[in-house]
Parts: structure tokens; sequence; C-alpha cells
């Protein structure tokens, strides 16, 4: 077998193929040996002693001569591309056909692309890390959203295993109550039906109506009507409601007493696997601010690091390498949104476009800005020679394994996280990435 390679472009390869006749005879024989034993031919017992020539006419010499070059490639095909030290990012595609008898033909094949840089030039970037700062308010509202997120309801006036008190049958601020409104043009006036509310559990003092609403609620009981006017706001979103009094008709269906959980040491344990006290707990708090924080500014940092990068280089991505990122990451947005109850379907229904349009006006952008980093800093380590010691892998492999609380998933993790293991090896990616990016922080 003899191959020759040239560059059609830098993501494309063309290999000339020349192979001998004999194996694409070989091939047709084992062809026709499997046809035999496995296919149909009429006035034939499947697996029967058929003469060759009636499968050749039955099958047609064309047919077993392409399902025997196809053999032959197929065989061939690897051992050109490791002959040559070819990795091709998608299946190889024949573009010419010369000869069967000797074979001849031409591949192309997909591979990384070739990425020009301009050393000295890049050699100069130097970029200015954020500075991260936290103030007690920031806790104090991640504290204030855990409250929310952990209070729960009781009707008031009804007995509670708890202990939460639901004694004032009034509306409070804090309550939830479900209520059903209407709007009218006036007291006594005509209805507007875009303002009509039919039971909807709104939390006094949540902001979720209009200015003034939720607050004529309070001190009214269950079973109560009242009537008021509000005046809605100069900004508001509808040109027709901007600035206009409306007349509102409230009945209150229902009243729920707020419980709102005490940041007890076992709480707090169950919330984070720490038993602490509250100061404590402002102090974790506090800690995983900074780190989204740092996370959150490292990106934006590297963002203006990579355009900065990106200048300084010349490269091209090839369409099935973007295509396998951009399926990528549409799997990755489809299971954020389930992870947030929502559905990708009824997703892109609500903003009225395809799976396609979407990932050709949303996804491709985002598909090409990460694969050029990826690619631009795979390069920027070969050319630096920057690689990762043990010592620095295991700290992040540690950081990994502190995520668990149980010791059986901790001792299965410490086995399994070992040089040689896939997730190992992209935690040292990762390391070996970072400590690239880190060479250009000022």
């Amino acid at each position: 077998m003899q191959s020759t390679v040239t560059r059609k472009n830098s993501y494309t390869l063309s290999i000339n193929i020349k192979e001998s006749g004999v194996e694409l005879e070989k091939a047709q024989k084992f062809i026709i040996d499997d046809i035999r034993k496995n296919g149909k031919v009429k006035g034939f017992k499947q697996g029967s002693d058929i003469p060759e020539a009636i499968i050749v006419r039955e099958y047609g010499e064309e047919v077993i001569r392409e399902r025997a070059l196809d053999r032959v490639i197929n065989h061939i095909y690897p051992k050109v591309l490791k002959k040559e030290n070819i990795i091709p990012v998608a299946p190889g595609n024949i573009t010419d056909v010369k000869s069967t008898n000797p074979i001849e033909l031409t591949l192309e094949v997909e591979v990384f692309p070739e990425i020009e840089i301009d050393e000295k030039k890049l050699d100069k970037i130097r970029v200015k890390r954020t500075q991260v700062t936290i103030e007690d308010k920031e806790v104090d509202a991640e504290i204030t959203a855990i409250k929310t997120r952990f209070t729960h309801f009781h009707e008031a006036g009804s007995h509670t295993e708890d202990g939460a008190d639901t004694s004032n049958v009034t509306i409070e601020s804090g309550d939830r109550v479900t209520v059903t409104a209407q709007g009218y043009d006036k007291k006594g006036g005509e209805a507007i039906k875009e303002t009509y509310v039919p039971s909807y559990p709104l939390v006094i003092g949540s902001g979720s109506f209009i200015p003034g609403f939720e607050e004529e609620l309070i001190g009214s009981k269950v079973g109560d009507e009242t009537g008021f006017n509000i005046t809605f706001p100069k900004d508001y979103h509808s040109e027709d409601f901007k600035g206009r009094k409306v007349y509102f008709v409230a009945n209150i269906e229902k009243i729920e007493k707020p419980h709102t959980p005490e940041f007890t040491p076992e709480f707090i344990k169950d919330l984070r696997g720490v038993e602490t006290d509250m100061a404590g707990f402002r102090e974790i708090i506090q800690k995983e601010i900074i780190e989204k924080k740092e996370q959150e500014t490292r990106n934006k940092d590297e963002d203006s690091l990579m355009k900065e990068m990106l200048a300084v280089a010349t490269f091209e991505v090839g369409p099935s390498l973007l295509s396998n990122e951009i399926d990528q990451i549409f799997r990755e947005h489809a299971s954020n949104l389930e992870q947030q109850g929502l559905d990708i379907k009824g997703y892109l229904e609500h903003i009225k476009k395809s799976e396609t349009e979407y990932k050709e006006t949303v996804v491709k952008i985002e598909a090409e800005r990460r694969l050029k980093a990826e690619l631009l800093l795979r390069k920027i380590k070969e050319l630096k020679g920057t690689d990762a010691t043990e010592a620095e892998v295991t700290v992040e492999v540690d950081k990994v394994i502190a995520q668990y609380a149980s010791p059986e998933v901790i001792e299965r993790l410490k086995a399994k996280l070992v040089p040689g293991d896939t997730y190992y090896e992209d935690i040292k990616n990762r390391v070996i990435y970072r400590k690239v990016v880190d060479m250009f922080w000022v």
C-alpha cells in the first residue's frame, strides 16, 4: 500500500492511496462467500453451494465491486491514518476513484486546523485581573434568598405541627393570598378585560403586582371584597395603561401565613453539611459568593484575553468539528433547561425558533468562540511546553472529592481518579490550560 498526503486547506487533508488489485480480488471473493452464506438468491436455499456466476448475475458485477471496494477501504483506511500519523475529526470522504485494478483513490479527511501564531506579539500580551470584593449586603441578600426558598405556608387560623403561628387571620406583609381581581374604568363602571386576574396566589410585599395593589389588601380577611383605585406607573410596559387610573375589586379567597426557617446548627448542617452557628454560616456564604464572583470575573477576563490572543493567531475551524461542538452545546442548553423544569421543545416554541434556527443564530456563536479558545490554548500549550505536575492535579482532584459527603463515594472517587482515568485526565488538562492562561495575567 502506498499513500501520499497533501494539505488542501488548514483543516483538510487529501490522501492519495494505491493498493494492488489482489486486495480487491480477495475482497470480492469474501463478498461472494458472504452472499452465498447469508444472502438470498432465487432458486437456492440460503447457505447452499451457489455457483459464483449465478451470484454475480443475481447481484450484478457493479454492486459486488462496490461492496468489495468498501471493504478494502475500511481495511486500509485505519492503516493509512496510523502510517501518516493523522487524527481525523470526522470520517473521511472518497472524492475520486481513478482505478479499481490496481486500486487508486483519493480521500479527503478533516483534521484539527493548523494554527499560525505571531509569537512575538503573543509574548507581549498582558491582561489585568479583575479584583473581587464583597459587601455584607451581598451575604444578607443570599441568606434572605435562602430563607425565601425554604419558607413554607400554612393556612391562616389552622393548626400546625411545626409550631407556626397562624393566629392572625387578616392579611399581613409576607402572607400568600389567593385573590381574584377585576379592574374597572371607574367605580361601578365597565370591566376592563385585560385586568381580570382569577385565583392568583400573591405573596404580599413581593412586588409582583402593580405598585400599591398588594398594600391595599393588608388587613382584609378571607371572604372580604375590597375596592380601591390604582394608578399605573408612567413607565408601565403597556401603552394603554401608562399612568392610567383603574378601580379594582379584589375578592380574598385564601390567606396563608409564612413559616420562615430558623438557622439552627441542624438546619445549617442540612443545607451545607457543616454544623455551625449563624456567624459560621455567614462565613460559608461569604466564601461561596467570593468563589462564584471570582469564577465569573475570571471568565470575563479570559474572554478579554482570548480576544487579544485570537488577534495574533490565524486559523479556521472545519465544518465537522464545528458541527460536533454545536450539537454538544445544544445538548448542554437542553440539559440546563431541564434542570429548571423546562423543555427545549417548548422553549423553542416560546421564542419562535426551529432547532436549526436556534443552532445557527444562538449556539453557533458560542460554539465558534469555545472551539477557537480550546484550540488556541492547546497550540500555546505546545509552544510553551506547559504541563501540570502530579501535585498540582492532586490539589484539583481533592477539590472535586471534597464536594461529596458520603465516605463510600469519596473512597470510590479516590480509587477512580488516578492517572489514565478519563476524568482525571480532563482535570489535568484544565490545570494545564489554566496555567497557560495565568502566564498572561498582570
